[in-house]
């Protein structure tokens, strides 16, 4: 019985380690895979800046969301897990319009904010006023891990009252 407990251990045991590293590829696959690489941006002297950096970061998750209240609209990025140390730029823009559009192109820049390295369980906001007036806003970041070529990732298009109340996606 002591023999057959052990194999049982020690299958079990592997059986979760394959598990664990099948999970790890297919959340790495599937925060690269969210990311859009369009790229229209002028860096300026940002991009060159961690050109002779080592890429340590492996597995980096940020999240970014918006909302409104009090008169204002935010956006807000979130570095929700980093596995190994990671150097991680991230610019922050926020694009409001007074009609409906999903190309951020086509809507008005109110807000920029960035950071040179948004550690872990760390946030970065940007955030503009509505000047009374109802709006289609839409939240995008710029981010780039270590010496990784820039992502970007936004939220859905939002309808947002004078007043910051969330009206919902569209």
């Amino acid at each position: 019985m002591n023999k057959t407990y052990k194999k049982l251990c020690l299958i079990m045991l592997c059986v979760f380690a394959i598990i664990t590293v099948l999970m790890t590829f297919s959340f790495i696959h599937s925060a690269d895979a969210k990311a859009s690489t369009q790229d229209n941006y002028n860096h300026g002297t940002i991009e060159g800046a961690n050109d002779e950096a080592e890429p340590y970061g492996v597995l980096v998750s940020l999240s970014i969301s918006i909302n409104g209240g009090n008169g204002k609209v935010w956006t807000k990025v979130k570095n929700d897990f980093t596995l190994f140390p990671a150097k991680i730029i991230v610019i922050l823009e926020l694009y409001s319009s007074t009609y409906y559009t999903d190309n951020y192109q086509a809507m008005t820049l109110v807000a920029v904010n960035s950071i040179d390295d948004l550690n872990i369980g760390k946030t970065i906001t940007t955030e503009a006023g509505t000047g009374g007036v109802e709006k289609y806003w839409m939240g995008r970041m710029r981010y780039k891990v270590d010496s990784k070529s820039w992502k970007t990732k936004a939220t859905g298009v939002c309808r947002i009252s004078g007043s910051g109340e969330f009206l919902g996606y569209t």
